[in-house]
């Protein structure tokens, strides 16, 4: 039932991301794989939901040359969420500030890897983490306004007496 509760919540999230006109890189993504913990206990289905999903979107969207970075980007996320998750706003804020900074620099490093717009030189690296500013900027206050978002729907739900188990 979590798996599936899991499930449902990634997709809606990953879809309406997909759908809804949004500034570049302002999605709920990295705040929804945050919060996998709290919605699943399989650790694998936390590290691999993600991917999967995303892999199924550009199945139908496009393949492109960044796909190993972003999924090697969520896949350390899903790790670094494993570690450290809690139910506790300063370790949620902690993640959303961690997780878009290393989805950041790992995306950051294979665009300037790939492309030829960038001289393959150090200065073409800062020139590519330069202009990835504002997409980065995005994101942080996207994972942010996100996870804090969920952060409070998650206390609700524990503290409201219709969740809990009764003993």
């Amino acid at each position: 039932m979590k798996l599936l509760k899991g499930l449902i919540f990634f997709i809606t999230l990953f879809a309406l991301s997909r759908i809804i006109p949004h500034p570049p890189n302002f999605t709920p993504l990295i705040s929804g794989a945050i919060f996998l913990p709290y919605l699943l206990e399989d650790k694998r289905a936390i590290l691999l939901l993600p991917i999967a999903i995303m892999f199924l979107t550009d199945l139908v969207l496009g393949l492109h040359g960044l796909m190993i970075w972003t999924y090697s980007s969520f896949l350390l996320i899903g790790a670094l969420t494993l570690m450290s998750f809690k139910l506790n706003l300063s370790r949620i804020l902690l993640i959303s500030i961690a997780s878009p900074t290393l989805f950041f620099v790992i995306t950051n490093f294979g665009v300037w890897m790939g492309s030829s717009f960038y001289s393959s030189s150090f200065d073409g690296l800062i020139a590519c983490y330069t202009l990835g500013l504002p997409f980065y900027s995005n994101s942080l206050i996207s994972t942010l306004l996100f996870s804090s978002c969920f952060y409070l729907i998650a206390v609700l739900l524990k503290e409201n007496t219709i969740f809990k188990k009764t003993s």
